[in-house]
């Protein structure tokens, strides 16, 4: 398991206060108008920024961000690498996309329902996932970030 939300390559780096709680590290993340919250559009248009663990404070990936806390925020180049967290009930492989699951977290493309489209991709998995199985829990991925 990963211990930190940036893997490698370059980023810009930001803090913004959480305009909500249950923001979790690797969480996709957008701008509200109280602060940052979880992308909650499945497939849709994103910033790219993903919540980082607040190591300055001694917390790890497993630390929740709670409502009115300063969340430690990367937006990654493309071609760098972050740990997201994946969904649970995801079976992915090297190189397949991942959009929004809607709730901060990914999700595989070919996962969508029939007829329903995705309007910008994540990254690409940088290596497998099967959280298929009965006790399995949303799990972070390394993910390659890609140009929109």
């Amino acid at each position: 398991m990963a211990n930190r939300i940036h893997s490698k390559g370059s980023f810009r780096q930001e803090e913004i206060v959480a305009g909500g709680a249950g923001i979790y590290p690797g969480m996709l993340l957008t701008r509200g108008a109280t602060g940052v919250v979880v992308h909650a559009t499945e497939g849709g248009r994103h910033e790219k920024m993903f919540a980082l663990e607040d190591a300055l404070q001694g917390h790890t990936v497993d630390t929740v961000y709670t409502s009115g806390d300063i969340v430690f925020c990367i937006m990654p180049n493309v071609g760098s690498e972050v740990y997201a967290l994946l969904e649970d009930g995801q079976n992915v492989v090297v190189g397949q996309e991942l959009i929004s699951a809607g709730n901060g977290k990914l999700k595989a493309l070919s996962d969508l329902e029939s007829g329903e489209t995705a309007s910008e991709i994540v990254g690409v998995a940088a290596e497998a996932k099967d959280l298929t199985g009965s006790n399995t829990a949303d799990t972070l991925i390394r993910v390659s970030i890609v140009a929109s």
